[in-house]
């Protein structure tokens, strides 16, 4: 099991969200936290290898 990160928690949030977009019908909604998800992992990774790293 990883470590969890720092900013880990915005990655449940937006499970959470895709979740309940997903049972109540907000397809592209689920599907833009899909295409968003990938995104936040690889700067919150990027993030607790360098926290040096400026936050755009």
């Amino acid at each position: 099991m990883e470590p969890k990160l720092a900013h880990d928690w915005i990655l449940d949030v937006l499970r959470d969200l895709q979740s309940y977009a997903m049972q109540n019908g907000l397809t592209e909604l689920a599907e833009r936290v899909d295409a968003l998800l990938p995104v936040a992992e690889a700067e919150i990774t990027a993030r607790a290898m360098d926290p040096d790293t400026p936050v755009h």
